[in-house]
């Protein structure tokens, strides 16, 4: 689950900085999958099984917002997070599904959301155990599969080490990554000066109960944060979530 990149976060004054999407680095998977996207950088049992998740609305609105208030990925959804800056996604099952999103049940289509140097966007996860409200300039949301989507990833970037050490002393608490990989990055990030570098900081699982994988960069003195969402249930396996869990290492399921 070693997948990298780059891109939006917080900078010395507390707002997020710019960074080019070309420097974010690439995640073999989805390199695979996806190298076009990578440029630009940038079910009915399911809903049954998880308390109250509401299926979306057919009423002509339904482009905007769900009924239960979780944000659609539809062109006219699309628009109105940018309007708002904010996005709220009901990942309690570990999925986001093309009908739960608002799509077509066929698509594929990736979906981007925003470009550094935007405002931010709040974005909310909602995962089985908890939710989470980060801030992000740019979301992509990957689509390797019919009937659903991949994964969320999203960016943090910041031009200070005081900035960066405040991200990095969330990471464990926010996202279950462990603190040796938090260290570790520490050292090479200091060490960088005004060369590039970058390491993957493993995976955790966090209280919202998802799997993220979390990647780091630097250059010039700005730490860009690299958040991979994982939203495939089969991932979610127990021997899976324990070694994550111990080892900060997942394997995906591949086919």
């Amino acid at each position: 689950m070693n997948r990298p990149s780059t891109a939006p976060g917080p900078s010395a004054t507390g707002q997020h900085i710019a960074t080019s999407p070309e420097t974010a680095f690439e995640s073999p998977r989805v390199r695979l999958a996806c190298a076009v996207v990578l440029t630009f950088t940038v079910t009915l049992l399911a809903a049954i099984a998880v308390t109250n998740r509401t299926r979306p609305t057919t009423s002509s609105t339904a482009g905007l917002l769900r009924q239960d208030q979780y944000s659609y990925l539809t062109h006219e959804g699309v628009q109105q997070i940018k309007d708002n800056r904010r996005a709220r996604f009901d990942l309690r099952d570990h999925t986001l599904t093309n009908e739960e999103a608002g799509v077509p049940p066929e698509s594929t289509g990736e979906v981007i959301i925003g470009n550094p140097g935007d405002p931010d966007i709040d974005l909310t996860l909602v995962g089985p155990n908890g939710e989470v409200t980060i801030s992000t300039q740019t979301i992509w949301f990957t689509h390797l599969d019919e009937d659903t989507f991949t994964e969320i990833v999203f960016w943090r970037a910041f031009d200070t080490p005081e900035g960066a050490q405040q991200e990095l002393a969330q990471a464990n608490p926010r996202w279950g990554i462990r603190p040796s990989k938090v260290e570790t990055w520490t050292g090479i990030a200091k060490d960088a000066g005004d060369e590039k570098e970058k390491w993957n900081l493993g995976s955790g699982i966090g209280p919202t109960g998802l799997i993220v994988d979390m990647n780091a960069s630097s250059k010039n003195g700005i730490q860009v944060f690299h958040y991979i969402v994982d939203l495939d249930p089969r991932n979610y396996n127990p021997v899976n979530l324990e070694n994550i869990r111990t080892t900060g290492i997942g394997k995906r399921v591949v086919g």
